[in-house]
């Protein structure tokens, strides 16, 4: 299938569904079905970026078929909607995504009512993400693409959980949704980090560099995340080597390799994410944003913020 007709797809959805298109990008739900919007932007690439913010008065099942493959990376946000998919029941609950792959299908979706029901999708191109695959497993005795993970069925998908870093490109992404300034070049971008970076964590694809085992890789992504649940007050190099248990050479030297920063550095990307977050949403001043995320320096903060973004974090809120 190309982009075009993944397109195709999302707008033939979206009409069927209880929703009015307002304008190029945005799609209200009709107000006897409940209240809320659509958000879409298609890339150049034919990535289709959908965020949903939805609340239904009573249960509003909608059925949809169609005969072809498609890919979808969902998030989901707030909210639970439940799929039957060839028979099949789906359902991804609030704080964890997946990767989804159908082909020739016929879903019913029972979104939920009376809550509030948030979601962030990304539709990727199948012969995007047969090149992606094909590029990532280059060097290895692997064979990843569309049709060897249906293997002729209909349905078939990979849960995670959202970490912190795919949120903060979430949110970003939701915020360029709706600025009519938007970049779609950037917006494609982060898609794509995204759909990389997931490609990788799910198909465990990590590289293997020399020295570390399969165990090590592990424990990697395991230090990982605990950078990225106590950004405000973090652990040390030795504490953290040993919370992991790995001695603090193999720690600095392995997560260089497996995710091409060193541990203070993907230390502060993931605090100044948070940051712009934080600014962008006009939830804190400089000072507030700076302290939140475990800079007591605010000087060193509005440094390190506007190397990485190119703009002070006290312009934020005339830039966005």
């Amino acid at each position: 299938m190309d982009s075009n007709s993944l397109s195709l797809i999302y707008q033939h959805y979206l009409e069927k569904n209880p929703f009015q298109q307002q304008n190029e990008h945005t799609y209200m739900i009709l107000p006897e079905a409940g209240h809320g919007q659509i958000n879409r932007v298609t890339t150049y690439s034919g990535i289709e970026i959908v965020y949903s913010n939805i609340q239904y008065h009573e249960p509003y099942p909608t059925s949809f078929a169609f005969n072809g493959q498609m890919i979808e990376l969902q998030f989901a946000l707030s909210g639970q909607r439940h799929v039957d998919v060839a028979g099949l029941d789906y359902t991804l609950p609030k704080g964890q995504g997946a990767l989804i792959f159908l082909q020739d299908f016929k879903a019913w979706f029972y979104p939920p009512f009376n809550e509030q029901y948030t979601s962030f999708a990304l539709g990727i191109p199948v012969s995007l993400f047969n090149y992606a695959a094909s590029q990532l497993v280059a060097h290895r005795k692997l064979v990843i693409d569309f049709n060897q993970i249906l293997k002729g069925g209909v349905f078939n998908h990979f849960g995670f959980d959202l970490d912190h870093r795919i949120i903060a490109m979430i949110e970003h992404l939701i915020k360029d949704l709706k600025n009519e300034h938007r970049s779609p070049l950037l917006m494609e971008a982060a898609a794509l980090e995204i759909l990389n970076r997931l490609m990788i964590q799910l198909f465990d694809l990590t590289p293997m560099p020399e020295g570390l085992s399969r165990e090590d890789v592990r424990k990697l992504h395991m230090a990982r995340q605990v950078l990225e649940s106590s950004m405000i007050d973090p652990p040390s190099l030795i504490t953290l080597s040993k919370k992991v248990g790995l001695n603090d050479f193999k720690l600095k030297k392995g997560f260089k390799a497996c995710f091409g920063t060193t541990v203070f550095d993907y230390l502060r990307q993931i605090r100044l994410d948070y940051a712009m977050k934080l600014l962008r949403n006009q939830e804190s001043n400089v000072t507030e944003a700076a302290m939140a995320v475990g800079y007591s320096n605010v000087s060193a903060f509005s440094e390190q913020f506007f190397r990485e973004y190119g703009v002070k974090p006290s312009s934020i809120k005339k830039v966005f």
